[in-house]
């Protein structure tokens, strides 16, 4: 987060499937410091939710095959500027698991 950042702004954030569960709601607001990027965010739904949010998640920006996606405003962020993408007032971000099926 830059320095300079000190204001805050409000983000939704939806919870689906197993993450849901885990989150114990479908969609959260939270506030967060202006300048964060989807990066910040996943380090602290870590904090705020703990061992489980974070082995359910694994390493996203890290592992070739991620076990979660992100969509900021419903576009994927490997469209946008990926982990760095910078979240502003409003933004919806959607986490999404793999879903089997077949």
């Amino acid at each position: 987060m830059p320095a300079e950042s000190t204001g805050k702004m409000k983000v939704n954030v939806k919870f689906l499937a197993s993450i849901r569960e885990i989150a114990g709601a479908h969609e959260i607001q939270f506030e967060l410091s202006s300048g964060n990027t989807v990066k910040d965010l996943l380090e602290f739904l870590e904090s705020r939710f703990g061992v489980e949010f974070k082995e359910a998640t694994g390493r996203p920006f890290e592992d070739e095959n991620p076990r979660i996606r992100f969509l900021v405003n419903g576009r994927d962020i490997d469209f946008l500027q990926g982990p760095g993408t910078e979240l502003k007032e409003g933004d919806v971000v959607v986490l999404i698991p793999p879903v089997g099926g077949g």
